[in-house]
């Protein structure tokens, strides 16, 4: 082979290598459209090849529920942009119809309701000086009988002596009445302490009574009247807890043993909270990490140190019985929770901004919410009547999805008012550190879930004071539901119907019946998980888009109706 034969022999295989490595990038990566141009330029033989494979792995659809995790925020922006333009739509049609209909906040309302709204909110703090003075005069009797108790064990003969001075059972009981003097000393405790039960039930029912009487007789316009019921009914709670967690700690110091060691092992096990949160990697496996918190008592020694360790906060504890102070009583009265305790997580810092902050969002707010009651609320209702008289089904359902928008937005603003502006504001100025007010409710894929969520001080309050308690003394979960959903439907009827002057019963029902509706929904949230979209819309459309505006309908209606019969 002559030395030309071998330059082209050799040129040649580079040739069918280069030609080679090419088809085998060809079916790795499609070819790019300038390495194409450059190609074809330089070498007119390596031509496009149209057999590279474009299906290489088993893919859902994006839109399909075995699909990873997608971002829908072009959907989000797209349905934000539908809302903003159909409410332009709904103020410009609203304007065209009715005009301006804003007036000054509070001018219809009449000088006389005003002075009584105004004494009622007066007087209610007296409840909680007559509170305090009874738990200071409980204290000081607890003083007496425990050091009775103490000296009794120190010297037996003592007890000995006070058991034969005490008149057998049968005997302790004079025209109707008991002796108090022929008590042995348990005896006289328990006397004190139904005393003492029975006084702080009449202060906390004349917190609900004579308020109740103001509303429904003397204060005509219906939401000064729920305004000083809603007062009423918050230092009515607050006292309740006031009430019974002293009267454990009383006893507990009487007895001289820790306020815990009376709980049973059942009550341990209820305060443990199990919650399980669901993260998805980026491969698409699914990791679950369940966390069990446990309610305990911390005990500080110095501020500074617990502040390090709880990054800003502190807790500090207040024994039994210098918690009957003022300051402390005081203290809770203003704070931002209905469940009594000697002590509470303390912030350190006040922040300037952020109190500011939220001022400026409860007065934005509250302006929104009268602008969305008189200009498009009332309207709405006012034309809602006649379809009433007729019985116009088509008409009545036209009306409550018609005045569901509104209904949502000013319920949306009430929660975002008080449960984190005002809350927050107040907490930041008390430095009260525990702050979780509410938790993610707008998730909730069942009733049951909303009603734990959305509002943390009630659910805490009825939790503690009343589902524990009947848990731990033998009743059933369904029976402590029961009775909790009971008594929150008696309070929403007094909070909804006395001011109005109207009893009949519509807000007894709407709490009640989610009973019924919890156990409808508890199934679906089985069925279809925690994170059911299904259920978080039965949720929002049982609850906000017809539940709320139906009933809104019917009290306007019966309202307008007595106040042209009167």
């Amino acid at each position: 082979m002559s030395q030309g034969d071998a330059i082209t022999s050799s040129h040649s295989d580079r040739t069918e290598k280069r030609h080679d490595s090419t088809s085998n990038n060809l079916l790795d990566l499609p070819p790019q459209a300038e390495d194409v141009k450059s190609s074809s330029s330089k070498k007119k033989r390596s031509a496009y090849r149209h057999t590279f494979p474009v299906h290489t792995k088993i893919l859902p659809s994006p839109l399909s529920k075995e699909a990873p995790p997608e971002s829908y925020r072009g959907f989000v922006n797209l349905g934000m942009l539908l809302l903003f333009g159909n409410n332009i739509r709904l103020i410009i049609e609203n304007y065209q119809k009715y005009g301006f209909l804003l007036s000054i906040p509070g001018s219809n309302v009449s000088k006389q309701d005003w002075i009584l709204a105004g004494l009622t909110h007066a007087i209610l703090p007296l409840h909680v000086i007559v509170a305090y003075q009874l738990e200071q005069w409980a204290s000081r009797k607890a003083k007496g009988f425990r050091k009775r108790l103490a000296d009794q064990k120190e010297n037996p003969s003592i007890k000995e002596d006070e058991d034969k001075k005490a008149v057998p059972a049968g005997d302790k009981v004079r025209n109707g009445k008991k002796d108090k003097k022929n008590l042995t000393l348990e005896e006289q405790i328990k006397e004190n302490r139904k005393t003492v039960g029975w006084l702080h039930f009449a202060n906390v029912s004349l917190i609900l009574g004579w308020p109740s009487f103001m509303s429904y007789f003397v204060i005509f316009h219906p939401f000064l009247a729920m305004g000083c019921l809603m007062t009423s009914l918050i230092l009515f709670l607050k006292m309740v807890s006031f009430a019974l967690v002293n009267q454990d700690l009383r006893y507990a110091f009487i007895h001289d043993t820790p306020a815990t060691e009376r709980s049973s092992p059942h009550l341990t096990k209820v305060h443990n909270d199990t919650v399980t949160t669901t993260n998805t990697t980026s491969d698409g496996a699914t990791t679950t990490t369940t966390l069990t918190t446990t309610t305990t008592v911390v005990k500080t020694i110095t501020v500074k140190k617990d502040a390090e360790k709880h990054g800003g906060t502190y807790q500090y504890e207040v024994h039994y019985p210098q918690n009957i102070a003022p300051g402390n009583i005081g203290y809770f009265y203003l704070a931002p929770t209905l469940c009594y305790q000697p002590s509470y997580p303390r912030s350190t810092v006040f922040r300037p901004s952020f109190f500011f902050k939220r001022v400026l969002e409860i007065i934005t707010c509250l302006g929104m919410m009268y602008f969305l009651i008189e200009q498009y609320a009332t309207p709405t209702l006012q034309n809602s009547v006649r379809a009433f008289d007729e019985l116009a089904f088509g008409r009545l359902l036209e009306r409550v999805l018609k005045l569901s928008t509104t209904s949502v937005i000013i319920w949306l603003l009430m929660f975002y008012t008080f449960f984190h502006a005002f809350f927050n504001a107040l907490a930041e100025v008390l430095y009260f550190g525990d702050r979780r007010f509410y938790l993610s409710w707008w998730n909730a894929t069942s009733v049951g879930m909303y009603w734990k969520t959305w509002n943390s001080p009630v659910y805490t309050f009825f939790k503690r004071h009343v589902y524990l308690p009947m848990i731990t003394s033998g009743h059933s979960a369904l029976t402590a539901s029961i009775v909790i959903f009971t008594i929150s439907a008696i309070l929403h009827e007094v909070l909804i119907g006395i001011p109005t002057k109207m009893i009949y019963g519509y807000a007894f029902a709407g709490m009640f019946f989610q009973i019924p509706l919890i156990a409808l929904t508890a199934p679906l949230e089985k069925w279809r998980g925690t994170g059911s979209g299904l259920g978080n819309m039965i949720f929002w459309v049982s609850f906000t888009i017809l539940g709320q505006p139906a009933c809104a309908l019917l009290y306007y209606y019966h309202w307008t109706k007595r106040s042209m019969n009167a």
